[in-house]
């Protein structure tokens, strides 16, 4: 594409959404609506080119690449001098989602950005672009399929997967040797494991977080897919797709799994008290012998962790339902990136995404932060040992989905899921009460 052909353009002018057709279709909050005046303010003097080049906006809250985005937009703006790019990184979720909301209710959305749990909502309301469509399907090939499943409605793809997730147990194999317990298979073996470890160290057992509210459905919904081996089934319930409920017998079973295990000590107790970077420390510090989390440990660790720790600890597959079993573990790619269908520069936009996710450019931004790459060709490429180990997993194809973006469906399965861990609801009612509360929001 030449760069003459992405300058700013006449094109179709963004439609602006009204207060009611946005809470119809789900995409405000209190904290959207608070904010909105603010971003309207803000947002109006990006639209619009300068000095004669196209203008793209990128918004993300991947603070992981804060060193890596300014180089990324320095080298396409020298390949392309008519396009300047507007790099806005926010530090967090709770100052991104609002200004992102406030910003689409203003009808000028960041040309490029971050979807995060909307990404599926934004692309139905035409916000997002179709990326199948503009990108092909031939670019969309060397992402992981979990990845493209996540960000996929029918045939129509909203986004694209940056950073991938793959979960596993990470631990100290010093505390594994002093009990002299190996690498368990299964959960049962876990569960004896755990017992053993306790007994020989006093330590506590696996840490699961569940602060913030989602952080929880990492550990409980890949359980859905290692219970029917259906990877598929965990979005159609998502999405409430041919007939798949909330009360699944398998869900049931799921929250079961894991209140038993926090009442038997095998999950260390508290999880709706535990934050990052909390876990992190409780396995480094040397108070707990495991801990569940995600591909962005590495890069923690390599920060904070004492050296030592660094050098000796490793990484597990999730346990599996039975032995032999696959290891299916949480995956997706939680951190995305999504295209304005109602950008000016729409296809500036495109040629962006084109140009980061060369492989070679790609694996190198990657291997510099310690991320987990989503294309396949960047996964061969992956340098740090436990992330290498990590990305075999999800080049297998060990990963289940973990990520809700069905609407209603995070924050019901949320709140239910942390009454469960805290003994206020039992996994039956708790599933009930997710499927309602997702029925009465389909309704509004």
């Amino acid at each position: 594409m030449s760069s003459r052909s992405t300058e700013t353009t006449p094109s179709r002018r963004p439609r602006a959404f009204g207060r009611r057709e946005l809470m119809k279709k789900g995409l405000t909050g209190a904290a959207a609506l608070g904010a909105l005046s603010m971003a309207g303010a803000c947002d109006s003097m990006y639209t619009s080119g300068s000095n004669g080049r196209a203008k793209i906006r990128v918004w993300t809250w991947y603070t992981q690449q804060r060193d890596e985005w300014p180089r990324l937009v320095d080298e396409f703006q020298q390949a392309h001098p008519t396009i300047e790019v507007e790099n806005r990184l926010f530090g967090n979720t709770n100052a991104y989602l609002p200004a992102l909301q406030a910003a689409v209710s203003a009808g000028d959305p960041p040309d490029v950005f971050g979807p995060h749990v909307l990404a599926v909502t934004y692309g139905q309301a035409g916000i997002s672009a179709d990326l199948r469509k503009e990108l092909g399907a031939d670019f969309l090939a060397d992402f992981v399929q979990s990845t493209n499943d996540a960000y996929s409605d029918g045939d129509k793809q909203y986004a694209v997967g940056w950073m991938a997730q793959m979960f596993g147990i990470f631990y100290d194999p010093e505390v594994f040797r002093r009990a002299s317990v190996d690498v368990p298979e299964t959960w049962d073996d876990l569960i004896e494991a755990v017992r053993r470890i306790r007994t020989a160290t006093r330590l506590e057992g696996c840490v699961v977080r569940n602060i913030p509210g989602t952080a929880g459905l990492d550990f409980l919904l890949p359980l859905v897919t290692q219970i029917t081996g259906d990877p598929k089934l965990m979005i159609d319930i998502d999405h409430q797709r041919g007939g798949a409920k909330w009360t699944h017998p398998a869900v049931v079973e799921a929250m079961r799994h894991v209140r038993g295990m926090i009442e038997g000590g095998t999950i260390s107790p508290g999880p709706n008290g535990i934050a990052q970077p909390q876990d992190e420390r409780l396995l480094y510090a040397g108070e707990a012998a495991m801990l569940y989390s995600g591909s962005w440990i590495p890069q923690d660790f390599a920060q904070s962790a004492p050296p030592e720790f660094v050098r000796r600890y490793r990484v597990m597959k999730t346990p599996a339902w039975a032995a032999g079993q696959r290891h299916w573990t949480a995956n997706q790619a939680g951190a995305g990136l999504a295209v304005s269908d109602v950008s000016r520069n729409k296809e500036a936009a495109l040629e962006f995404l084109r140009f980061i996710y060369q492989r070679d450019r790609y694996a190198r931004t990657m291997n510099d932060s310690r991320s987990m790459p989503s294309t396949k060709s960047a996964g061969q490429l992956v340098q740090d040992p436990v992330m290498r180990e990590m990305t075999q997993w999800l080049l297998d194809g060990d990963g289940a989905p973990h990520i809700l973006f069905g609407k209603g469906s995070s924050a019901a399965a949320s709140n239910a899921f942390a009454g469960v861990v805290g003994g206020q609801l039992s996994p039956e009612s708790a599933a009930e009460t997710i499927q309602s509360r997702v029925e009465a929001a389909a309704r509004r």
